[in-house]
């Protein structure tokens, strides 16, 4: 009876590995797809002390959006579409893994180049906010003549007195900020980072919008994709998460249907939470590992599947990813 132990396990296990190649129903195909919520900022780090916090990159390692460590203003929200992830096909071994497409490849690459280049980022940003202040100082000047020789009465004097007290404030800020990045430019250890937060967004049985963490178990630079799981290390009901096979996927061709599973228009401009909609969009593949399925109902991240209900892959600037780009297990998106 022992003896046939393990050939009863192998045997089971096969029988499992094989109902993973199952196709999936259009029911199934929308829930696997969530919408997740990305908090960002880039902070300039001197001896370990944030001195300056940004929005973005921009090109010639040029720090976007500059602002005083702790301003929100230097904080942007986006909205992605994930894919929930098993990491093995033999039994559901998916903690919470949410497989995300961070998009914008040149953001990436001028990123990269930042992180290896602090002080070129900090002698940009030098640059910048003094060439900044001498417009700035015309401005005040202007106001200030104005304030002197209008009485409050007079018309737009509310309106102007509002716009020198924020160019006033403007440049206490930007002083401060000049003041501390020359400092940082002498450090010891100067450093660029980049902050993020993720959530996962999505609706209780009473139509409310809950909100869960997650946390980033790794960032794969390359396609800039990163695999995210919840703090609970569960998904909600009624997710469905998918296998990353690393044979026998399916790779349509010209003028073959797909379908893309979506949380529509997540990337567009504007999009709020209260939008969310999970969709299924018919289209073509075109042979040449892409499809025509407008951006707007595939945004990067969507989920792409054969006209018989298998996963092709992820959909990243209109071409499909495939599964086996991530290794058996994830083993390219974890530590």
């Amino acid at each position: 009876m022992l003896q046939l132990l393990p050939a009863t396990v192998a045997a089971v296990a096969v029988f499992v590995y094989a109902l993973s190649f199952v196709p999936l129903s259009a029911g199934r195909m929308v829930r696997t797809v969530a919408l997740v919520e990305r908090v960002e900022y880039y902070r300039i780090c001197a001896d370990g002390r944030a001195v300056a916090w940004f929005s973005g990159i921009g090109d010639s390692l040029r720090a976007d959006g500059l602002a005083l460590p702790g301003d929100s203003a230097a904080v942007t929200r986006t909205y992605m579409n994930g894919v929930w992830v098993d990491k093995y096909p033999f039994f559901p071994s998916c903690p919470g893994l949410l497989l995300v497409a961070r998009g914008d490849s040149l953001r990436r690459a001028w990123w990269t180049a930042a992180a290896a280049e602090p002080l070129g980022v900090v002698e940009k940003a030098v640059e910048q906010l003094a060439a900044d202040s001498l417009p700035r100082a015309g401005r005040i000047e202007e106001l200030d003549y104005y304030m002197r020789i209008h009485n409050v009465n007079d018309d737009g004097y509310n309106v102007m007195a509002a716009r020198t007290a924020a160019e006033l404030t403007a440049k206490t800020a930007a002083d401060s900020l000049l003041k501390l990045l020359r400092t940082a430019s002498t450090a010891r250890r100067l450093a660029v980072e980049r902050v993020t937060a993720y959530t996962l967004l999505y609706n209780d049985t009473a139509g409310r919008i809950v909100r869960k963490a997650c946390s980033e178990v790794y960032a794969d630079g390359k396609d800039g994709f990163a695999l995210l799981q919840t703090a609970d290390r569960e998904k909600p009901d009624g997710a469905v998460a998918v296998y990353l096979h690393q044979w026998l996927t399916p790779e349509s061709g010209a003028g073959d249907s797909v379908t893309v599973a979506a949380m529509a228009g997540c990337t567009a401009y504007g999009y709020t939470p209260e939008e969310a909609r999970r969709t299924l969009t018919g289209g073509m593949a075109d042979g040449r590992g892409g499809h025509d399925v407008p951006p707007l109902l595939a945004p990067d991240g969507a989920a792409v599947f054969s006209r018989h209900g298998w996963l092709e892959g992820v959909c990243v600037d209109g071409r499909i990813v495939r599964p086996r780009r991530f290794g058996y297990g994830l083993k390219h998106l974890t530590p």
